[in-house]
């Protein structure tokens, strides 16, 4: 009942649609009953009523080749239904513990999930089908009705809308499309990540379609902060999906202010559940003084709450004990227990805060250059590529041409997002890009004592840098992060001059490495891990009240 009753939520389309293929499983389902106790005239009476139902959801026509196609899909379903599905993925979607991409898949759960049902119900689902809703829907109207107050102001308004379910998504396309022809429409159902930056460029561009309308599966990897409007054509249960969308055009980069439109029927379960939600995370903005200059929740305690909140409320058990408490009298409970614990999310929040005398951004600034990562890619790729046989040519300012190995095609490059963006023919680096993984793969394969680098500095002696980043955590939940430069001669005596001017050896001219791998290993375990847990100890990072980790991020040996 859960599953049907979120998407009947989203949509009469998808809640139609869902009851279509529901109708169809238990069509074939009863003619694999009649064939097992031989009743042969009704097995085909009933696999000729399933062929008549796949031709109207499909739309095949009733020559030699769409009956073809129609034949192999009623053997394909038969084939599974036979096999039995797996009920656990119809419990998976109809929980909102799982992701909305799951619970998208609701749909097809429900309209397929076995079970032993009589005949009654295929004809009660016929009966339904036959006196559902034909008027457009009212969140069909409202929406209809808000792009076009939009495009008055600015016919090139760029807009984004998410639905949880396939059906709807293909709802919203046609009735976009009828009622403004020449706005155009894309949509995102998902796919490989090729199709998803298709998508994304079709709609950036310009004169490009004015609407994108995206499933949940469809969102992921792509960035959209060229729009501004976003609206949620329906609501998952969990607000932490909601959060999610929103951050496809609330993120770095977006220009203007973000304006978010939630459709919600405040006479349905989902509305109510919501609407009782916002005016807790209202109230409790407003008595810690968390508002925004247009009285909103500000987003850092939004996210807080919401934080707190997804460890501690099962929103499946609140949306089901909701179909049975019409007043809300226990979900009202519920959530203002839920609330009252996600209140301590602003204590944790509030001592996190309060140890910031070590805090230091000039820490961090090496990490927010954005321009020097890049360079850092670029020079890694450099080196990578000549090493093996392959070969990296300069194009122009932004474009440079690569070829990975003396057997690869050259590929056009860049690291500007809107460049590649504008031009298919150019393909995006960046740090997670599969050329870069598979270029970075032959040297995490190679053993640890072979890795570093040399750098010319003009001492006297030979002296080891090593780059820390160190993890601690204490009994109060706090953490900290810190950057440590660990810097010792050849002889374990540790040498602050170089720690102090650490970045220096990074721009240094390239020398030649000054200890053998024997040497490494004894300085490293004999002398720099030992200064490190000292120097920690004596900065207060770590104690017996406190834990640490830490990670080698660099060593460079200095001549």
């Amino acid at each position: 009942m859960t599953i049907f009753q979120k998407i009947a939520a989203s949509s009469f389309a998808a809640m139609r649609s869902t009851l279509q293929r529901r109708q169809l499983a238990l069509t074939i389902h009863e003619a694999i009953l009649k064939n097992q106790v031989l009743d042969i005239d009704g097995h085909r009476a009933l696999m000729a009523e399933a062929r008549r139902l796949i031709h109207r959801e499909t739309g095949l026509p009733n020559d030699a080749v769409g009956r073809s196609e129609v034949d192999r899909i009623l053997a394909d379903l038969k084939l599974r239904l036979i096999r039995k599905l797996d009920e656990d993925n119809l419990a998976a979607v109809a929980s909102s513990e799982s992701s909305e991409v799951i619970t998208a898949g609701g749909e097809k759960a429900a309209a397929t999930a076995v079970e032993l049902s009589l005949p009654e119900e295929r004809l009660r689902i016929a009966d339904l089908l036959a006196v559902f809703p034909q008027d457009r829907e009212t969140k069909v109207e409202k929406l209809l009705r808000g792009l076009g107050e939009l495009w008055n102001r600015n016919p090139g308004e760029k807009v984004v809308i998410f639905a949880t379910y396939l059906a709807t998504v293909d709802l919203l396309a046609r009735e976009v499309a009828v009622a403004y022809p020449g706005q155009g429409v894309v949509v995102l159902r998902g796919g490989d990540h090729g199709m998803k930056v298709a998508a994304e460029k079709r709609f950036r561009r310009s004169d490009g379609p004015r609407v994108l309308i995206c499933t949940a599966a469809g969102r992921e990897g792509i960035n959209l902060q060229f729009s501004r409007i976003l609206f949620n054509f329906d609501l998952p249960w969990n607000p932490m999906d909601v959060e999610q969308r929103i951050g496809r055009i609330h993120r770095y980069g977006q220009k203007d202010t973000a304006q978010v439109y939630n459709l919600v029927l405040s006479d349905t379960i989902e509305g109510r559940i919501f609407l009782l939600l916002t005016d807790k995370l209202d109230e409790i903005a407003r008595t810690l003084g968390k508002v925004d200059e247009h009285g909103n929740v500000t987003e850092d305690l939004r996210g807080q709450i919401l934080g707190q909140l997804n460890d501690r409320l099962s929103y499946d058990q609140l949306y089901r004990e909701a179909l049975s408490d019409p007043e809300l009298k226990r979900t009202r409970e519920e959530l203002e227990a839920a609330m009252s614990n996600a209140r301590e999310a602003r204590k944790v929040v509030f001592e996190l805060f309060q140890d910031l005398d070590r805090f230091s951004l000039d820490d961090y600034k090496p990490l927010a250059d954005i321009a020097e990562s890049k360079s850092r890619i670029v020079e890694f790729l450099r080196a990578a590529t000549r090493h093996n046989g392959g070969n990296y040519r300069q194009l122009d300012i932004f474009r440079f041409e690569l070829t990975t190995d003396s057997n690869a095609a050259p590929i056009v490059c860049t690291l500007d997002r809107e460049l590649a963006q504008d031009d298919e023919n150019v393909e995006l680096i960046g740090i997670d890009h599969p050329i870069i993984e598979r270029l970075a793969d032959h040297w995490w394969t190679v053993d640890s004592s072979r890795l570093g680098a040399a750098a010319v500095l003009g001492l006297d002696k030979s002296v080891v840098l090593s780059l820390w980043l160190v993890h601690s955590f204490g009994g109060k939940q706090d953490t900290s992060v810190h950057l440590m430069p660990i810097a010792v001669d050849w002889e374990g005596r540790r040498v602050p001059s170089i720690e102090k001017q650490y970045r220096d050896c990074f721009n240094a001219p390239t020398g030649r490495p000054q200890f053998e791998p024997s040497e490494r290993a004894v300085l490293l375990h004999e002398h720099i891990e030992p200064t490190l847990q000292h120097e920690l100890g004596y900065r207060g990072i770590a104690s017996p009240e406190k834990g640490y980790f830490s990670d080698l991020l660099a060593w460079i040996e200095v001549e």
